[in-house]
């Protein structure tokens, strides 16, 4: 999910006419008729300053919006503490049972590397669909 407020160049708290002249700004900066140099781009910029303007110009679907980027904040800081209780945890582990002494047979060892491999693959799998 795009950022729309990126997109516009504004801060999460503005207001409609803010909105409004940010969106007027950009759509005139990026009519695909003032760049026929670069054409291509200026359709997809032009495109995702459209997006962003008819989501934020309406309350309810500015409401919705500000709704599911919460969730996704919030869903993005509790990844990163996962992450970091996971690694704490690797951490202790490995003190408390000396994982890195050759008390662990090569099996052993490489049991634990492909055990948090996964973990870390799933972690970056989780993100990406963020």
């Amino acid at each position: 999910m795009k950022n729309h407020y990126n997109t516009l160049g504004l801060q999460r708290d503005a207001e409609q006419q803010q909105i409004k002249e940010a969106y007027h700004k950009l759509a005139l900066e990026w009519h695909p008729d003032k760049n026929m140099n670069y054409r291509t781009q200026a359709i997809i910029q032009f495109q995702e300053i459209s997006e962003a303007y008819n989501t934020l110009s309406k309350q309810e679907s500015k409401k919705i919006y500000d709704y599911n980027l919460d969730r996704k904040e919030i869903i993005l800081n509790f990844t990163k503490k996962q992450q970091e209780q996971e690694k704490q945890l690797y951490n202790q582990l490995s003190k408390e049972f000396n994982l890195n002494s050759t008390y662990l047979t090569k099996d052993e060892q490489d049991t634990i590397n492909k055990f948090m491999n996964r973990i870390e693959k799933q972690s970056k799998r989780i993100k990406k669909r963020q």
